[in-house]
C-alpha cells in the first residue's frame, strides 16, 4: 500500500529520510559482502563506521537531492499541481534509486580495487567497447546484487510516498507562497552544512580522507564512506597539491632524490645481490606481468595452501632470483605499467589516468631505445581496453601488439580478450621475429573477472577456493607452453626475464593478507638460466625496483629518473616500498610500516611479528618517546621526501633528468 501524507513538507522530510535509510541498508550489505576483506571488525568500529557513515551520507544526498530540493521548494503556484507532484516524485525515484545502484556496483568492485570508486572510474573505461559486456556479466555473476537494484527501486516506488490534496490542504496560495519561501530559506543553509560536513568554520568540506577520523583501520574507511560522495568529490578536482615539508628540492635530496647515476658512477663490478659474472649488456629484456598472480594464491609463498595452482611458477622460481618478500605499487592494471616500466607508482590515484600521465618521462623503454633496443607491448586485449596501450606508449614502448594484430576472434574469450593459451604462442613467433636486442612486455589476461577458462580445462585442473585459483592454474599452464616454445629460440639463451603480477586481487583466505599491506605483497622472479644464479632475495622490494635493476644489470651508467632502487647497486636507500590506500600513504622501511595523512604519522607497526597490524605503536604508552626517536624521525622524514618528491615532481613535469635540479 502506498503512503499519502497530509502535509507536504512531512512529505518532503521522509523522502530524505527514505534516502538515508537506502544508504545505510547499502553500507550494511557493503560490509556483509565484504566481510572477509573487512575483517577484524568490533561492534565498537563496527557502530563508529555507522555513525561516521551518515555524515558523508549526508553530503551525498544533499549534493545529489539538489534539484529536487529547490523544485520542491519553489515558491510557485504550479507547484501544487498533481502532474508537476508527480514529475518531482519521478526525479527522486530516479536519481536516488542511480545513487543506490552505484553503490551496489561498488560492493562488488571493492574487491578489486580496495577503495571507494572515484572519478577516474570514467577516464579508464572511456572508449572500451567491452565495458557493457563486462558489465552484463557481471549482473550474471553477482545476481543477487542486481536482485537488491530491483528490490530498492521497489522500495523507493512504493514507499517515496504521495501528499493529499495538495490544492486543498488548509491553507491558501498566500500563505503556500510564504512557506515556501520559509522552506527554501532553511533548506539552504542546511544544504550546505550538509555537503560541508558540520558547522565548523575551520572545517573545509569534507573529503574522502576525512573517513580516517571514523575508524583505526585504512581498509574500513571504504564502509565509512559511500561511492556517490566519493565521485562528487573527486570529479574534476584537482587530487594532487603541492607539499611543503622541505623548502626546495635540493633540501629533499640528501634525504631522498629520484635522481640516478647523477655522479656518472658505474654500477659495475659492484657488490651484486643478484649474483652474475659479467653485465647483461646487449641481452634481450622479456617483462612478464601476470594477472592478478597475487602472493595470497601462490603455494610457494603459503606452505598452507591446500593446492598448489601455479606448478610452472614454482620451478622457475628455483631456477630465477625469487624476491620473497615483493610487493605491487598500485591496484589495478593500469597501474603495474607505469610503476615497472618508468619506476612511477600510483599514489592519491591511478597515476595513468591523471593529467599528469602525458608529462614527459625517460624510463626503461626509452632508455633501451637509446641504445638500440626494439622495445614492444603484447596483451590480447582490444587495443583500447583499459587504456593500456596508451599508458605503454607514454612510457616510451614503440609496438603494441594486441588482439587487433592477432586477428582472430575464434580465440576471444567472450570477455576481455584472446586466451593466454592461444595469445602466448602468437607472442612467441613475434618474439622470433623481433630485431634483437629487444625489450618486450607480456601482459597475460585470462586469470581476471568474470574468471572464465576454455570448457576443455574444466577437468584438468584444481578446483579452487575461490573462482580466481582456477583461471590461475590455467594461466600458470598457458605460460608453461610459452616457456617449452621459446626454450628452443635463438634469442632464449640471451635474455633476461622478469616475471611479475600487476597486482595482488585479496579475497581473504588468509588474514594476513587482509590488511591494506597484505593485499600488495606479490612475487617477483628475475631469470635468466646461466647467467643469474639461483636464490632467493630477502629484503623489500617493489614493481618500482624493477626498472633500476634491470638498468644495473646491463652496466647502464648515465643519469636516469627513478623512484625504485636497484637491488644489486643501491646502497644510499633503504630497501623499501611505497603504497597508497583509502586516504594515507604507506611505507614498507626495513622492518617497520608507517602510515601518513597529509599532514602526520597516523601509524607504525613492527613487520613481520605484527603481520595483522593490530598493535598501532603510536597508541602504545611508549609512543611519545616513539615519536622523538631518532630512528622514527629518520623513517618518517624519508616517508615525506619521497612523498613531495612523487607529488611536486608530478605537479611540475619533472619526471626526468633532463631538468636540473
Amino acid at each position: 500500500m502506498r503512503l499519502r501524507f497530509g502535509n507536504y513538507y512531512l512529505l518532503v522530510i521522509w523522502r530524505i529520510v527514505l534516502a538515508y535509510l537506502a544508504y545505510t541498508l547499502c553500507r550494511l550489505l557493503f560490509i556483509v559482502f565484504n566481510h572477509s576483506l573487512l575483517e577484524p571488525m568490533t561492534g565498537g568500529q563496527f557502530f563508529r563506521i555507522l555513525s561516521g557513515g551518515l555524515m558523508f551520507d549526508t553530503s551525498a544526498i544533499m549534493y545529489t537531492n539538489i534539484l529536487y530540493l529547490f523544485l520542491s521548494f519553489l515558491p510557485l503556484p504550479l507547484i501544487r499541481r498533481e502532474s508537476v507532484q508527480k514529475c518531482l516524485k519521478g526525479l527522486y525515484v530516479t536519481v536516488n534509486f542511480l545513487a543506490t545502484a552505484i553503490n551496489l556496483a561498488d560492493t562488488v568492485y571493492f574487491r578489486f580495487t580496495l577503495r571507494r570508486t572515484s572519478s577516474t572510474f570514467f577516464t579508464e573505461f572511456a572508449g572500451d567497447v567491452k565495458f557493457f559486456r563486462i558489465l552484463a556479466e557481471s549482473v550474471t555473476l553477482y545476481w543477487y546484487i542486481f536482485l537488491a537494484g530491483i528490490l530498492f527501486l521497489l522500495l523507493f516506488i512504493y514507499f517515496s510516498g504521495s501528499v493529499k490534496h495538495l490544492c486543498k490542504n488548509g491553507f491558501s496560495a498566500r500563505n503556500f507562497y510564504l512557506l515556501q519561501c520559509v522552506a527554501l530559506a532553511v533548506t539552504v543553509p542546511l544544504f550546505i552544512i550538509g555537503v560541508r560536513g558540520g558547522t565548523s568554520g575551520a572545517m573545509r568540506p569534507i573529503t574522502i580522507g576525512n573517513a580516517g577520523d571514523y575508524t583505526d583501520r585504512a581498509i574500513h574507511t571504504a564502509a565509512v564512506l559511500n561511492t556517490p560522495f566519493s565521485l562528487i568529490r573527486t570529479l574534476g578536482k584537482a587530487e594532487y597539491v603541492y607539499r611543503h615539508d622541505f623548502a626546495s628540492y635540493e633540501q629533499m635530496e640528501p634525504v631522498f632524490t629520484p635522481m640516478r647515476n647523477m655522479n656518472g658512477e658505474s654500477p659495475v663490478n659492484r657488490n651484486h645481490v643478484i649474483e652474475f659474472d659479467s653485465t647483461a649488456k646487449g641481452k634481450n629484456i622479456v617483462i612478464l606481468m601476470l594477472e592478478s598472480f597475487g602472493a595470497e594464491n601462490m603455494s610457494f609463498m603459503n606452505r598452507n595452501l591446500d593446492k598448489c595452482y601455479t606448478p610452472f611458477l614454482d620451478s622457475l622460481r628455483k631456477e630465477g632470483l625469487f624476491c620473497t618478500n615483493a610487493f605491487a605499487n598500485g591496484r589495478k592494471s593500469v597501474d603495474a605499467i607505469p610503476s615497472i616500466y618508468a619506476s612511477i607508482p600510483s599514489l592519491i590515484s591511478s597515476y595513468a589516468v591523471t593529467p599528469y600521465s602525458t608529462d614527459y618521462t625517460f624510463g626503461l623503454p626509452k632508455i633501451l631505445d637509446s641504445l638500440g633496443y626494439y622495445t614492444a607491448f603484447f596483451h590480447g586485449a582490444p587495443n583500447t581496453s583499459m587504456g593500456i596501450r596508451a599508458i605503454a606508449r607514454l612510457c616510451g614502448i614503440e609496438h603494441y601488439y594486441g588482439k587487433d594484430e592477432f586477428n582472430d576472434n575464434s580465440k576471444f574469450d567472450g570477455s576481455w580478450g584472446i586466451w593466454d593459451e592461444y595469445f602466448l604462442p602468437y607472442v612467441a613467433d613475434m618474439l622470433d621475429t623481433l630485431p634483437q636486442p629487444f625489450m618486450a612486455g607480456i601482459f597475460t589476461l585470462s586469470s581476471h573477472h568474470p574468471f572464465k577458462i576454455p570448457a576443455e580445462w574444466e577437468d584438468r585442473l584444481p578446483e579452487g577456493e575461490v573462482p580466481l585459483q582456477k583461471t590461475i592454474a590455467y594461466a600458470d599452464a598457458a605460460v608453461k607452453a610459452f616457456f617449452e616454445k621459446i626454450r628452443n629460440s635463438d634469442w632464449f639463451g640471451n635474455t633476461v626475464f622478469v616475471i611479475t603480477p600487476d597486482h595482488s586481487t585479496l579475497w581473504g583466505i588468509y588474514p594476513e593478507y587482509t590488511t591494506t599491506i597484505g593485499n600488495t605483497r606479490i612475487p617477483i622472479i628475475y631469470y635468466a638460466p646461466g647467467f643469474i644464479a639461483p636464490g632467493e632475495y630477502h629484503q623489500t622490494t617493489q614493481q618500482l625496483d624493477i626498472m633500476p635493476t634491470l638498468l644495473g644489470m646491463i652496466g647502464y651508467d648515465k643519469p636516469y629518473f627513478a623512484f625504485g632502487r636497484d637491488l644489486n647497486c643501491d646502497t644510499v636507500r633503504p630497501p623499501f616500498a611505497v603504497n597508497y590506500t583509502e586516504g594515507q600513504f604507506q611505507l614498507v622501511y626495513n622492518d617497520t610500516l608507517l602510515f601518513r595523512n597529509d599532514s602526520e604519522l597516523t601509524a607504525v607497526y613492527r613487520l613481520p611479528d605484527d603481520a595483522l597490524l593490530e598493535n598501532n605503536l603510536l597508541e602504545a604508552p611508549f609512543a611519545d618517546s616513539l615519536r622523538q626517536s631518532p630512528s622514527l624521525q629518520r623513517q618518517d622524514e624519508f616517508f615525506k621526501a619521497f612523498v613531495q618528491q612523487y607529488v611536486n615532481r608530478l605537479i611540475d613535469n619533472r619526471l626526468s633528468c633532463d631538468e636540473a635540479l
